[in-house]
Formats: structure tokens, sequence, C-alpha cells
């Protein structure tokens, strides 16, 4: 049998009611994140300047023909550009991996 006196409407409603207020004051007491308390890095400097950077070679396939030797006349050299260019291009990448290896502390 049923109380006349309460209503299961009600009472869900409570309960409902009841099971967020806990949960909302089991959020309450959050403690800030870890990475929170670690101060600003500091403002990122270039390790290269832009004038540095060196020009990429130019694209020469609008100038092959189909005539395997003039395209290796045209290819050879660019080739050799190309590997020349990537080459100071990893130089100067190895050299900004060293600098910021240089300049961020090491973790104990």
């Amino acid at each position: 049998m049923r109380n006349a006196q309460v209503n299961p409407r009600q009472q869900r409603a409570l309960a409902g009611t009841a099971a967020l207020a806990l949960l909302l004051a089991g959020c309450a007491q959050t403690q800030a994140h870890p990475l929170a308390a670690r101060p600003a890095p500091a403002a990122q400097t270039a390790c290269v300047d832009a004038g540095q950077i060196p020009a990429e070679p130019p694209m020469v396939g609008a100038r092959f023909n189909g005539d395997a030797r003039h395209d290796l006349q045209v290819l050879a050299p660019n080739a050799k550009a190309l590997r020349d260019w990537g080459q100071t291009m990893h130089a100067m990448l190895e050299a900004c991996a060293a600098h910021a290896g240089a300049a961020t502390p090491s973790a104990k």
C-alpha cells in the first residue's frame, strides 16, 4: 500500500535535487590544476633572422621537354641547388634546436 501523503513525483524531484546538490558540493572543493601553478613561459624569440633564410631554388618542371639529355641538364644543377638549400636549412634547424635546448631549464 502507498502512503496517500507521499507523492511519487515530488519524491523523485526531491531525490534528484538532493543528488545534484551533493554532486555540486563535491565539485566545490576542487584543487587548481598542477600546471596552473607554473609561471608563464618567457616570450619566444626567433633563433634565426628572417634575412638569413635562403630562398628556395626555383621549380624547373616547366622547362622539361621530354628529351632525356636536355631534361638532365636542367635537372642536375637544380637538384644540386635544392640539396645545398636543404643542407643549409637543416644546419639552421639544428642550431635552433640546440639554442632552444640550452634555453630550456632542465627538469629535475
